[in-house]
């Protein structure tokens, strides 16, 4: 009897055992995939994770970051819209983070882990590099944040339509982030340059060129900007890029000659435009003043009288008491489309979020914004001691409230170009194979007035029927839906609807999928 019970309880070890993660079956992929883009030998993380010896001495400090969501940092709410190429993980990884943290962090055999990742300037994500400039070598020396501004002369002779942009860090352990801008004002250009000592010239958020237009952006763990076929943003002959460089405080007798790549459209190309759509002028409760011990709120509204338009990416910017900035667009029948929500402000991690679809924004349709800013004593990033009034201004202690976006003249059809199909972390754990399983997501906006957004994942195409009910299950509104593989949405009229809680139901032939719905 004794064999037997030590037989089971060995069983039983064995298998515990061969549930705890490893780190080359199951931990050196999450990091390899989210994290070591910083934290390399060089990079901007202060500690590198490439092997096994450097990740088991942080393994605690690991497990603590992703839980609380501090990293990877990837600012915008997936659960508000998922957006291209998302640094997200996913549940199921973080509980294997933490299982192998807390189990003592084995290895596993070595020869089971990926490739170890390198991270040099000289290879390209790019499908082609037509044009490649690089800023003069720079020694930095700073006690305080510098913004630096360099200009890289192109000498084209013709516009070119730039599809794809790439940024490469001539230093990654003090890049903080590159804005790359284009600008043929060449004379004042130069003028700003001699007149700062030194290679460049220190100008803060743009180029202290009224006409310079950005183009590009670059911060750690993004990947190169790529517009789909067919469209490219203009670079006009005889253009300069503008590098604006952010170096870190305490950065002392360091090098940088960061390179930009660029890849050409060819043949017939659709202008993308890339411009402030939301600024301050478009503010509708100023005036901008945050005074001290306060914490207020504004809103931004822009109406597009002009052309229907396909958004292609969204770019939020505020500065350090920054808190909240959620952005969206409302048509006028009150169908809400929403873009972008930063619940909790970083004016560290701030980037160009690129759209997993283009989105359609028609004439007639507002796109508005709204912010949060905390001048209190309380917010650790508030740059006065004792806190100060703050209100517009291009210095790094003043503030500001704009949104960046790329779009291009609507197409028939632009909705369906895929920009990334990737699978969307958190999906999965919804359902044991989502593969095979109908998918009801939240309901946006909920409450609601007048109407809703459903999304939902379809395995296959099959027809579904859609009901809505009140809270007495009464049938309210029922119609039948043809739905395609792959990820859709629709949208619910509640016009008809009074005040109160109602059930969505989307059924199909096998699967029965509800979510509420709340009616002001």
């Amino acid at each position: 009897m004794k064999s037997i019970l030590l037989s089971l309880f060995t069983a039983f070890v064995i298998s515990m055992d061969a549930q705890i993660p490893t780190w080359a079956d199951d931990i050196a992929p999450i990091l390899y995939g989210n994290c070591t883009s910083c934290h390399h030998p060089g990079g901007l993380g202060p500690f590198s994770l490439l092997s096994y010896n450097d990740a088991v001495g942080f393994k605690f400090q690991i497990t603590q970051s992703v839980d609380s969501l501090r990293m990877p940092p990837w600012p915008p709410d997936p659960q508000y819209r998922h957006m291209a190429h998302e640094r997200v993980l996913s549940q199921s990884d973080k509980q294997k983070i933490s299982q192998w943290a807390f189990n003592g962090a084995p290895q596993g055999n070595p020869n089971n882990a990926p490739p170890i990742p390198t991270y040099t300037n000289n290879a390209t994500q790019l499908s082609g590099i037509d044009y490649s400039g690089k800023m003069a070598n720079y020694i930095i020396n700073t006690t305080q944040d510098l913004y630096r501004c360099f200009i890289i002369p192109t000498n084209f002779t013709t516009d070119k339509f730039a599809a794809e942009i790439e940024v490469k860090p001539g230093n990654r352990a003090i890049v903080h982030h590159v804005l790359v801008f284009e600008d043929t004002n060449t004379v004042q250009l130069n003028n700003l340059d001699a007149a700062d000592p030194g290679v460049g010239y220190t100008s803060f958020f743009g180029t202290g060129v009224s006409g310079s237009r950005l183009v590009g952006e670059w911060v750690p763990g993004t990947a190169p900007i790529k517009f789909p076929a067919g469209m490219g943003i203009r670079l006009r002959k005889n253009t300069n890029l503008i590098l604006q460089i952010h170096y870190p405080a305490g950065t002392s007798s360091q090098l940088d000659s960061t390179r930009v790549n660029i890849k050409f459209a060819n043949g017939t190309v659709r202008e993308v435009y890339l411009a402030p759509i939301l600024s301050e002028n478009h503010i509708t409760n100023g005036p901008f003043t945050i005074p001290p011990q306060q914490v207020k709120t504004f809103r931004q509204e822009y109406t597009n009288n002009l052309i229907t338009t396909s958004l292609l990416s969204v770019a939020p910017h505020m500065h350090l008491i920054g808190k909240k900035y959620k952005v969206y667009a409302v048509g006028p029948q009150h169908d809400t489309v929403p873009l972008i929500n930063i619940k909790k402000w970083n004016f560290n991690w701030q980037g160009v979020y690129a759209f997993r679809n283009p989105v359609k924004v028609p004439t007639g349709y507002k796109i508005i914004g709204e912010t949060e800013y905390d001048n209190r004593s309380s917010n650790p990033f508030n740059p006065n001691t004792p806190p100060q009034s703050i209100s517009y201004g291009e210095s790094t202690t003043d503030e500001m409230m704009q949104t960046y976006m790329a779009f291009t003249i609507y197409y028939p059809g632009d909705e369906n170009i895929v920009i990334d199909n990737s699978p969307i972390v958190g999906l999965a754990e919804e359902t044991t194979d989502i593969v095979k399983t109908l998918q009801l997501y939240d309901v946006f906006p909920n409450p609601a007035k007048d109407k809703v957004t459903l999304s939902f994942y379809s395995p296959k195409k099959e027809e579904a029927l859609l009901e809505l009910t009140d809270n007495a299950g009464k049938i309210i509104l029922k119609k039948t839906l043809e739905l395609e593989a792959g990820f859709g949405s629709c949208h619910l009229d509640l016009v008809s609807c009074s005040g109160g809680f109602y059930i969505c139901t989307l059924r199909t032939s096998t699967t029965v999928k509800t979510k509420k719905i709340i009616r002001e």
